[in-house]
């Protein structure tokens, strides 16, 4: 789903900048935009000793929880800015970089290395590569770049020992991530409990159809497909958060995996619902078992719980939409959960 802004890619044109297409009207709002790249390029270069080049900036403001600055060095260095827009996502950087420090030396790919921390502002050199795909911001439905069944060793298999390392993150090599398995991990049965918390909001803001609430709570129900144990979790793995390149022979290889911003302790199959949504039950297959030949745990169930977890997916789309102002995301998702 369209994430919260984040992601090391070029900024989507959708962003005011502070360059503009000939024949734009300057509008009030794109000076604001302008100034505001510029005010947060200046200070990331103060801070970071480092000669960024304003005039490159291009931003995205297509978060919810982040504005994004994508900008260049005068060395050539391609630099990510990410500025919190509310106190509560400042909160957030704080487990997002302790969950960057566990896992960094543990993933078999590259991710973000923070080279500046602050509650107000973080920068970090850009990753190279490119989306595996991307999301349509109307309809959602994601464009690949390349195909993710055609080359497995060079895309979904290292995907999945990530993954695997991801979920067997042990909560002790962080102070941070340790108290968030306290607080979060000791009792799986909270997961469910919160989901259907979410659906019962739901039922009463939406008009949700008859046969999917009879679905979800069948599911909600259904004591065998619910995790026994919660685990260090990504939350946002979707093509557009997963870099490849491309070599001069060959096939794409990922790359790197980005955009840590909803990692927390919690159900491991959090982490396989984009990827079925993006590429199909053939996909997830083949990830699954990528994911126990690396060593990860696919219990009893593990794929009807994934399954049931993509069906309910549009409710949280719906719900976001509400919560953020996005009537559009809230009709997208309630054509989809139509029989």
């Amino acid at each position: 789903m369209n994430r919260p802004a984040g992601a090391e890619p070029a900024a989507p044109a959708r962003g005011p900048g502070p360059s503009l297409p000939a024949g734009h009207a300057d509008t009030d709002a794109d000076a604001a935009g302008r100034a505001r790249a510029e005010d947060l390029v200046g200070e990331a270069a103060r801070r970071l000793g480092a000669e960024l080049d304003p005039g490159s900036a291009r931003v995205d403001e297509s978060g919810w929880d982040f504005r994004v600055v994508h900008v260049r060095a005068a060395d050539g260095t391609r630099w990510i800015l990410r500025q919190p827009r509310r106190p509560e996502a400042a909160a957030l950087l704080a487990f997002e970089g302790a969950v960057l420090t566990a896992v960094r030396d543990r993933v078999p790919v590259p991710v973000p290395h923070w080279r500046l921390h602050a509650p107000d502002l973080v920068a970090y050199p850009r990753l190279p590569g490119t989306p595996a795909g991307t999301e349509d911001p109307d309809t959602l439905v994601y464009g690949w770049s390349m195909d993710p069944l055609a080359h497995p060793g060079r895309y979904l298999e290292p995907l999945a020992r990530t993954l695997v390392a991801v979920h067997t993150t042990p909560p002790d090599v962080s102070p941070a991530l340790a108290a968030r398995a306290a607080a979060d991990g000791a009792d799986p049965g909270a997961v469910r409990a919160r989901t259907a918390d979410r659906l019962a909001r739901a039922r009463a803001e939406l008009p949700l159809p008859a046969a999917g609430v009879r679905r979800w709570q069948s599911w909600l129900d259904d004591d065998r497909l619910w995790p026994g144990r919660l685990t260090l979790v990504h939350g946002d793995v979707h093509p557009g958060h997963t870099l490849v390149t491309r070599p001069p022979s060959g096939p794409p290889v990922l790359a790197g995996l980005l955009d840590w911003a909803n990692a927390h302790v919690g159900d491991p199959a959090v982490d396989f619902v984009d990827l079925l949504y993006a590429g199909g039950p053939a996909v997830l297959d083949r990830l699954l078992a990528a994911y126990r030949e690396a060593g990860g745990e696919v219990r009893p169930g593990l794929r009807e719980h994934v399954l049931a977890r993509a069906d309910f997916l549009w409710v949280h789309v719906a719900l976001r939409g509400l919560d953020t102002g996005r009537p559009a995301w809230v009709q997208t998702a309630l054509r989809r959960m139509a029989p």
